[in-house]
């Protein structure tokens, strides 16, 4: 992945480690690292198009391929030894929810009263970015899951959201700055703005796990992802949907999405360091596959009617479930949207489970298998 810059020039070379100059062996320049246009070893102006621009760490710094290639294997060497991974979390809808303050409706004006001083942000959970016009809502247990994930990963936060916004959220998230430090990426860092990418994060793939609300940004690297369920906190765009602010009620501390998912996430952790594998022939990818195919392993789901859900037919396999369009015995549950299905019926006689769609979706963004009863169609 050279580029024209990369190549020698007639200087005396000195290698990059880290930001530390160290010298080196070979008489040429490869351009480590070039800071606003120059190379801080050479001194020789250098296209901006060169290697990776990490402006989150310093703003023009930008590494050459060969060198970006090099610290994500140092540091992923590095945390190693220190039993720990990378993490690298979304902002919006996955630890928080953002509105602007013009777009509340009528019934969650009150929150204007509800806001938490900036004083003491660790108390809080309901901020104002006055400069912004913004509320911030914490999702709830994420003061908790910061403080756990952060004893076993490395984290990082990736957001489609602008830099001045990232760092101002993040700072109500990490008011002293021990979870993220500088590693933080904003929408100014992406190539394609409308895909995340991992090349900015220092660690090798095969020990990155991602959380995300939205799956769609990172093709690239769906075995990687952990897909969280969406934290609306404030009013939708439907006039139909109601909020919890609404309501005044919130997501579960002790049994919503981020309890849940640091659950999966110490299993990952124990699984790849009490792994006999060589270190470097494991994977969190293999570990997280292998965890999503226990989430319904035993389950033979039924289809009803022929009717087709190509997603929630997808996930439920990816958690070990099988499926099928044929009336058997070994059927344990019966997905429908209608309860008066023939399939239905079939499964009331024959003792099955009848279960709405949803419970698939809700056992896939939990990673855990939900109460059947909780959803019937009879009741949606």
């Amino acid at each position: 992945m050279s580029t024209a810059e990369e190549y020698p020039c007639k200087r005396r070379r000195i290698r990059l480690s880290g930001l530390a100059l160290v010298p080196a062996e070979k008489p040429w320049c490869l351009h480590s690292a070039v800071l606003n246009g120059t190379c801080v070893l050479c001194n020789k102006s250098v296209s901006e198009t060169f290697g990776l621009a990490f402006d989150y760490i310093l703003p023009g710094l930008r590494y050459g391929y060969l060198e970006v290639s090099r610290l994500k294997k140092g540091n992923s060497k590095a945390l190693m030894k220190k039993k720990k991974l990378h993490l690298v979390l979304d902002l919006d809808y996955t630890l928080l929810h953002s509105r602007k303050v013009t777009k509340l409706s009528s019934e969650e004006q009150f929150l204007k009263k509800r806001i938490d001083s900036l004083e003491n942000i660790s108390e809080g959970s309901l901020f104002s970015l006055e400069s912004m016009g913004y509320l911030v809502k914490l999702r709830p247990f994420v003061r908790n899951f910061l403080e756990a994930a952060s004893t076993m990963f490395e984290m990082y936060v990736c957001t489609m959201g602008g830099r001045g916004y990232a760092l101002e959220a993040a700072k109500l998230l990490d008011p002293d700055s021990k979870y993220f430090s500088s590693r933080i990426i904003a929408r100014e860092d992406f190539r394609q703005r409308e895909r995340k990418s991992l090349n900015m994060v220092l660690g090798q793939e095969s020990g990155v796990v991602i959380l995300d609300d939205t799956e769609s940004v990172w093709t690239d690297y769906s075995e990687n992802l952990i897909t969280v369920s969406r934290y609306d906190y404030f009013k939708g765009s439907k006039d139909s949907d109601r909020s919890y602010s609404e309501d005044k009620i919130d997501e579960s501390e002790s049994n919503g999405a981020l309890a849940n998912i640091l659950g999966v996430l110490k299993i990952v952790h124990r699984l790849y360091f009490d792994s006999p594998e060589n270190p470097s022939k494991r994977d969190v990818r293999n570990y997280l596959a292998k965890i999503r195919r226990g989430v319904l392993k035993g389950c033979t789901l039924l289809f009803s009617d022929g009717e087709e859900f190509p997603l929630i037919w997808s996930r439920a396999a990816g958690m070990g479930a099988t499926c099928t369009t044929v009336f058997d015995s070994a059927v344990t549950h019966v997905v429908s949207l209608d309860s008066e299905t023939e399939a239905c019926r079939w499964a009331k006689q024959e003792n099955k489970f009848v279960v709405h769609p949803q419970w698939i979706n809700s056992a896939y963004f939990i990673w855990n298998s939900q109460p059947e009863d909780d959803y019937s169609p009879y009741f949606q």
